[in-house]
């Protein structure tokens, strides 16, 4: 065949393989978002002859990025919690990983996948004695199927101060995290990476493999979002935390010679990430501070000028989010999909790790995911205005908006039966009942473009 028609077929093949991705992701959207829009796809770049070569037509496109074989992802779970934020993951992120590993409370299979019992191991005078390991012995007699349904999360669950204290699930979790780093090294011995998540963590795969290729993972390396109780500080669970292997080491190594000790820590306290960034610096090995990289919170709610010192969340790369629901990892994964898609199509597998244009910014999530869904007021939705009108009350949905047009600064507005709000901060928000909630589109877009510019599109490395 000549080299011309060989290129041809390759280019066809590869629109072939992402059409199918989109068509069946555009069918299969469970999002109340508005369609998301994309640039048109760009003809492939030669370079990348082999992108369609031993490509399945339904591979998503993350999957084709690569550069991930030594790293494995680590689900932290629990059985109050798996039927409801778990499968959404099956179908969505486990896709893109080319290794990861489950551990929970209880030992399963799950929708064909194997479910770890990370307290297995744990000392059975422990279990016996300690009121947290009562629900985890009832657990192991009767199963998931004698919980509760007041022990089940769900995805509403709401937190206490210290978090899910009412629920003996989320009190066995703090058992979990040393126990997982001795039984994950255990499994992937030969992995230089070990990235750690909750079923409501969202990763952007494409930025964090791209983010490891720049660390040396000979080092013990321990990074996430800082967090600080009394005197100790650690990375957050619930954010995503990422180890090199002789970090691993080095965790498993403190508690299987100390475990009494770190027992004795679990069990006064109330925080399982604490106590493992505990136990990690007292092996020598404190926290990389990896803020505003890794979000503990969701676009939705997040405060778009954040800033502590030089680090800027609106110009950093984004590598993690939380406190997702179920439709949300599916629909932001969805659109992360469809941004691989069009930068592969652009511009080759090849060219995509040594394009800036390719790392997903705060800033593009805001301008790319979140913007295009503030067009119109959405009924039945709080995008958390704080500022209350006094003469507010019995308003309508126009005359609040013209209190917003009429204040200096305004962006948004929500109307309800007890009156009307504004804000001079964004938010996207949230279901409310009884809420409506609008935006002054205008002057979103102004604040956007007023926004300091980003000195450098790379990813940096704290």
């Amino acid at each position: 065949m000549p080299a011309f028609l060989r290129s041809t077929t390759r280019v066809l093949a590869l629109f072939s393989v992402l059409a199918l991705f989109l068509i069946g992701l555009h069918l299969s959207s469970l999002s109340p978002f508005p369609e998301w829009r994309l640039p048109n796809l760009m003809p492939a770049s030669d370079a990348d002859k082999d992108l369609a070569v031993n490509t399945k037509p339904d591979a998503p496109p993350c999957q084709q990025l690569g550069q991930s074989d030594d790293v494995v992802v680590v689900m932290r779970t629990g059985a109050t919690e798996i039927k409801d934020k778990l499968p959404v993951h099956f179908n969505t992120t486990f896709r893109c990983y080319t290794d990861f590993l489950i551990f929970s409370d209880y030992e399963e299979t799950f929708e064909g996948y194997q479910i770890h019992d990370v307290l297995a191991d744990v000392d059975s005078s422990l279990k016996q004695t300690n009121e947290d390991f009562k629900h985890y012995e009832r657990l192991q007699k009767l199963g998931r199927e004698g919980l509760q349904a007041d022990e089940l999360h769900g995805e509403s669950y709401e937190s206490g101060p210290v978090g899910k204290n009412d629920n003996p699930g989320w009190r066995l979790d703090k058992w979990k995290f040393l126990p997982m780093i001795v039984q994950s090294l255990k499994l992937r011995p030969e992995k230089k990476w070990f990235v750690f998540v909750e079923p409501d963590t969202y990763i952007v795969w494409s930025n964090m493999i791209q983010w490891l290729q720049k660390l040396d993972a000979r080092k013990p390396l321990y990074y996430g979002s800082e967090v600080q109780i009394g005197d100790d500080i650690f990375a957050h669970g619930g954010t995503g935390f990422v180890m090199s292997r002789p970090a691993m080491k080095l965790g498993a190594d403190e508690y299987l010679k100390n475990a009494e000790e770190w027992h004795a820590r679990t069990a006064a306290h109330w925080a399982g990430d604490c106590i493992l960034g505990t136990a990690l610096n007292q092996a020598g090995l404190p926290l990389n501070w990896a803020w505003p990289m890794f979000q503990g919170g969701n676009p939705a709610d997040l405060n778009w000028e954040d800033a502590k010192g030089d680090w800027r969340l609106w110009c950093t790369a984004a590598i993690s989010y939380h406190h997702f629901t179920s439709f949300e990892i599916e629909d932001m994964w969805g659109w992360e999909q469809q941004r691989i898609a069009h930068s592969l199509a652009k511009q080759g597998k090849q060219s995509f790790w040594h394009t800036a244009d390719n790392i997903l910014h705060h800033r593009e999530v805001f301008k790319e995911y979140i913007l295009p869904n503030i067009t119109e007021p959405r009924h039945d939705w709080n995008n958390v205005c704080e500022g209350i009108v006094p003469e507010g009350e019995g308003m309508s949905l126009d005359e609040c908006r013209g209190e917003c047009e009429r204040r200096k600064g305004c962006l948004q507005y929500s109307h309800s039966p007890s009156g009307c709000n504004v804000s001079e901060t964004f938010h996207l928000g949230t279901v409310g009942e009884g809420v409506t909630s609008g935006w002054l589109t205008d002057s979103v877009v102004d604040w956007m473009e007023n926004m300091h510019s980003c000195q450098s599109k790379d990813i940096k490395i704290p």
